[in-house]
Protein backbone atom coordinates (compact mmCIF):
# COMPACT_ATOMS: atom_id res chain seq x y z
CA UNK A 1 0.00 0.00 0.00
CA UNK A 2 1.20 3.63 -0.53
CA UNK A 3 0.77 5.74 1.74
CA UNK A 4 2.11 8.64 -0.51
CA UNK A 5 -0.93 9.58 -2.39
CA UNK A 6 -3.13 12.61 -2.70
CA UNK A 7 -6.55 10.55 -0.97
CA UNK A 8 -4.08 9.38 1.91
CA UNK A 9 -2.94 13.29 2.45
CA UNK A 10 -6.10 14.49 2.40
CA UNK A 11 -7.21 12.04 4.74
CA UNK A 12 -5.09 12.70 6.82
CA UNK A 13 -5.40 16.58 7.09
CA UNK A 14 -9.46 16.49 7.85
CA UNK A 15 -8.72 13.60 10.39
CA UNK A 16 -5.87 15.96 12.23
CA UNK A 17 -7.99 18.89 11.61
CA UNK A 18 -11.52 16.97 13.15
CA UNK A 19 -9.49 15.11 15.49
CA UNK A 20 -9.77 11.96 14.14
CA UNK A 21 -14.00 12.15 14.19
CA UNK A 22 -15.15 12.84 10.40
CA UNK A 23 -18.97 12.99 10.28
CA UNK A 24 -21.28 12.50 6.64
CA UNK A 25 -22.11 16.59 6.88
CA UNK A 26 -17.76 17.26 7.04
CA UNK A 27 -18.12 21.20 5.75
CA UNK A 28 -14.55 21.07 4.44
CA UNK A 29 -14.87 19.92 0.39
CA UNK A 30 -12.25 17.16 -0.32
CA UNK A 31 -11.21 19.80 -3.49
CA UNK A 32 -10.53 22.63 -0.74
CA UNK A 33 -8.04 20.14 0.49
CA UNK A 34 -6.88 18.73 -2.71
CA UNK A 35 -5.97 22.44 -3.58
CA UNK A 36 -3.98 23.51 -0.60
CA UNK A 37 -1.97 20.30 -1.25
CA UNK A 38 -1.34 21.29 -4.62
CA UNK A 39 -0.46 24.81 -3.98
CA UNK A 40 1.80 23.68 -0.91
CA UNK A 41 3.69 20.92 -2.90
CA UNK A 42 4.20 24.05 -5.54
CA UNK A 43 5.75 26.04 -3.00
CA UNK A 44 7.77 23.37 -1.24
CA UNK A 45 9.68 22.33 -4.48
CA UNK A 46 10.08 26.28 -5.99
CA UNK A 47 11.66 27.34 -2.86
CA UNK A 48 14.09 23.72 -3.11
CA UNK A 49 14.75 23.66 -6.52
CA UNK A 50 15.07 27.75 -6.91
CA UNK A 51 18.65 26.91 -4.66
CA UNK A 52 19.96 25.25 -8.12
CA UNK A 53 19.77 21.81 -6.30
CA UNK A 54 19.17 19.22 -9.09
CA UNK A 55 15.39 18.06 -8.59
CA UNK A 56 14.83 14.82 -6.42
CA UNK A 57 13.43 12.16 -8.68
CA UNK A 58 10.29 12.17 -6.34
CA UNK A 59 9.06 15.47 -7.79
CA UNK A 60 8.96 14.14 -11.60
CA UNK A 61 6.06 12.67 -13.22
CA UNK A 62 6.06 11.16 -17.07
CA UNK A 63 3.65 11.09 -19.72
CA UNK A 64 4.56 8.38 -22.14
CA UNK A 65 3.77 8.22 -26.00
CA UNK A 66 2.84 11.64 -26.49
CA UNK A 67 1.09 11.93 -30.19
CA UNK A 68 1.95 14.26 -32.28
CA UNK A 69 0.27 16.31 -35.22
CA UNK A 70 0.84 18.40 -38.39
CA UNK A 71 -0.06 22.02 -37.72
CA UNK A 72 0.67 25.13 -40.09
CA UNK A 73 3.53 26.97 -38.87
CA UNK A 74 1.44 29.96 -38.19
CA UNK A 75 -0.28 28.59 -35.84
CA UNK A 76 -4.42 27.90 -34.76
CA UNK A 77 -4.96 31.87 -34.18
CA UNK A 78 -3.74 32.78 -37.99
CA UNK A 79 -5.38 29.31 -39.82
CA UNK A 80 -8.19 29.65 -37.98
CA UNK A 81 -8.99 32.90 -39.84
CA UNK A 82 -7.99 31.04 -43.42
CA UNK A 83 -4.56 32.52 -43.26
CA UNK A 84 -2.14 29.77 -43.80
CA UNK A 85 2.09 29.98 -44.43
CA UNK A 86 2.50 27.03 -46.37
CA UNK A 87 5.05 25.80 -44.05
CA UNK A 88 4.23 22.67 -41.20
CA UNK A 89 5.47 22.04 -38.11
CA UNK A 90 4.64 19.18 -35.37
CA UNK A 91 2.99 19.88 -31.95
CA UNK A 92 1.43 17.63 -29.48
CA UNK A 93 -2.44 16.97 -30.17
CA UNK A 94 -3.05 17.99 -26.37
CA UNK A 95 -2.04 20.61 -24.40
CA UNK A 96 0.47 19.79 -22.02
CA UNK A 97 0.13 20.24 -17.78
CA UNK A 98 1.84 23.75 -16.66
CA UNK A 99 5.03 23.19 -15.44
CA UNK A 100 6.51 24.75 -12.09
CA UNK A 101 7.69 28.33 -12.77
CA UNK A 102 11.64 28.08 -11.91
CA UNK A 103 14.00 30.36 -11.79
CA UNK A 104 16.87 28.73 -12.88
CA UNK A 105 15.75 25.79 -15.26
CA UNK A 106 12.77 24.76 -16.94
CA UNK A 107 10.02 22.66 -15.46
CA UNK A 108 10.58 19.55 -17.81
CA UNK A 109 13.17 17.20 -17.15
CA UNK A 110 12.85 14.79 -20.09
CA UNK A 111 11.62 15.82 -23.56
CA UNK A 112 12.38 13.18 -26.68
CA UNK A 113 11.73 10.06 -28.10
CA UNK A 114 10.64 6.95 -26.84
CA UNK A 115 13.83 5.50 -27.24
CA UNK A 116 15.59 8.17 -25.08
CA UNK A 117 16.91 10.32 -27.64
CA UNK A 118 16.52 13.85 -25.75
CA UNK A 119 15.19 16.43 -27.72
CA UNK A 120 16.38 20.23 -26.50
CA UNK A 121 13.74 22.42 -24.79
CA UNK A 122 14.43 26.06 -26.32
CA UNK A 123 12.35 29.60 -25.98
CA UNK A 124 9.67 29.83 -29.39
CA UNK A 125 11.95 32.73 -31.10
CA UNK A 126 15.48 30.63 -30.99
CA UNK A 127 13.72 28.12 -32.85
CA UNK A 128 13.33 30.55 -36.09
CA UNK A 129 16.89 30.82 -36.45
CA UNK A 130 17.47 27.16 -36.50
CA UNK A 131 17.37 26.46 -40.31
CA UNK A 132 20.14 28.70 -40.70
CA UNK A 133 22.72 26.75 -38.15
CA UNK A 134 25.39 25.35 -40.48
CA UNK A 135 26.14 22.22 -38.43
CA UNK A 136 22.92 21.63 -36.57
CA UNK A 137 20.11 22.96 -38.33
CA UNK A 138 18.40 19.33 -38.59
CA UNK A 139 18.42 18.98 -34.69
CA UNK A 140 14.96 18.32 -32.92
CA UNK A 141 14.25 20.88 -30.86
CA UNK A 142 11.42 21.26 -28.69
CA UNK A 143 9.37 25.27 -27.55
CA UNK A 144 5.67 25.86 -26.05
CA UNK A 145 3.01 27.92 -27.64
CA UNK A 146 0.01 28.09 -25.98
CA UNK A 147 -0.07 25.37 -23.81
CA UNK A 148 1.11 22.95 -26.57
CA UNK A 149 4.37 21.22 -27.22
CA UNK A 150 6.50 21.83 -30.69
CA UNK A 151 8.87 20.06 -31.97
CA UNK A 152 11.28 21.54 -34.75
CA UNK A 153 12.79 18.89 -37.68
CA UNK A 154 10.30 16.02 -36.31
CA UNK A 155 9.23 14.70 -39.67
CA UNK A 156 9.82 10.95 -38.94
CA UNK A 157 8.74 11.40 -35.14
CA UNK A 158 4.90 10.48 -34.17
CA UNK A 159 5.27 10.34 -30.49
CA UNK A 160 7.17 12.18 -27.85
CA UNK A 161 7.83 11.07 -23.89
CA UNK A 162 7.74 13.62 -21.26
CA UNK A 163 8.96 14.17 -17.85
CA UNK A 164 8.42 16.79 -15.63
CA UNK A 165 7.38 19.13 -12.22
CA UNK A 166 3.82 20.15 -13.18
CA UNK A 167 2.29 22.20 -10.54
CA UNK A 168 -1.12 20.41 -10.44
CA UNK A 169 -0.03 16.75 -10.51
CA UNK A 170 -3.46 15.82 -10.89
CA UNK A 171 -3.86 17.15 -14.60
CA UNK A 172 -1.00 14.22 -15.73
CA UNK A 173 -4.31 12.11 -14.81
CA UNK A 174 -6.03 13.60 -18.40
CA UNK A 175 -3.49 11.32 -20.34
CA UNK A 176 -3.77 7.57 -20.63
CA UNK A 177 -0.64 4.79 -20.73
CA UNK A 178 -1.49 2.45 -23.97
CA UNK A 179 0.15 -0.17 -22.37
CA UNK A 180 -2.03 -0.42 -19.52
CA UNK A 181 -4.83 1.99 -20.48
CA UNK A 182 -4.69 3.82 -17.13
CA UNK A 183 -4.04 6.93 -16.55
CA UNK A 184 -0.63 8.26 -15.90
CA UNK A 185 -1.90 9.73 -12.41
CA UNK A 186 -4.62 8.26 -9.96
CA UNK A 187 -5.97 9.65 -6.85
CA UNK A 188 -4.59 6.21 -5.10
CA UNK A 189 -1.22 6.22 -6.70
CA UNK A 190 1.99 7.81 -5.89
CA UNK A 191 1.45 11.65 -5.56
CA UNK A 192 4.72 13.61 -6.65
CA UNK A 193 6.41 14.60 -3.31
CA UNK A 194 9.04 13.12 -0.57
CA UNK A 195 8.09 11.54 2.20
CA UNK A 196 10.52 13.63 3.92
CA UNK A 197 8.49 16.60 2.71
CA UNK A 198 5.05 15.83 4.28
CA UNK A 199 4.90 16.57 7.37
CA UNK A 200 6.02 19.82 6.71
CA UNK A 201 3.53 20.43 3.65
CA UNK A 202 0.72 19.62 6.42
CA UNK A 203 2.09 21.59 8.97
CA UNK A 204 1.95 24.40 6.23
CA UNK A 205 -1.39 23.89 5.42
CA UNK A 206 -2.87 23.30 8.79
CA UNK A 207 -1.54 26.61 10.51
CA UNK A 208 -2.22 28.63 7.49
CA UNK A 209 -5.42 27.99 6.26
CA UNK A 210 -7.17 25.82 8.56
CA UNK A 211 -5.76 27.43 12.20
CA UNK A 212 -9.41 28.76 12.36
CA UNK A 213 -11.33 25.37 11.83
CA UNK A 214 -8.54 23.58 14.38
CA UNK A 215 -10.03 25.99 16.96
CA UNK A 216 -13.94 25.08 16.03
CA UNK A 217 -16.25 22.34 17.69
CA UNK A 218 -16.83 19.60 14.83
CA UNK A 219 -19.61 17.36 14.37
CA UNK A 220 -19.60 14.44 16.07
CA UNK A 221 -23.08 12.80 15.89
CA UNK A 222 -22.94 11.50 12.43
CA UNK A 223 -26.72 12.25 11.92
CA UNK A 224 -28.12 14.47 8.22
CA UNK A 225 -27.33 17.53 10.54
CA UNK A 226 -24.12 19.46 10.84
CA UNK A 227 -23.97 19.61 14.59
CA UNK A 228 -21.23 21.22 15.98
CA UNK A 229 -19.72 19.91 19.60
CA UNK A 230 -17.00 21.30 21.43
CA UNK A 231 -14.12 18.39 21.24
Amino acid sequence: MNFVTLNTITFDILNIIRNSNIADTETISKRRLEDKVHQTRALLLKRDLDKGKKPNPDYIQEIGNLRLEKVDLSGDDITSLGLVTGSYIYRTTLEIPKTLDLNHSSGFTYIGTPAGDEIQFIPEGRSKWQRYKRYTSSDKLAFLRGGYLYIVNSKALEFITLRGIFEIPTEVGRFVNPITDQPYFGYDTKYPIPINMLQELKNIILQSEFKIELALPTDVTNDSANNPQKQ
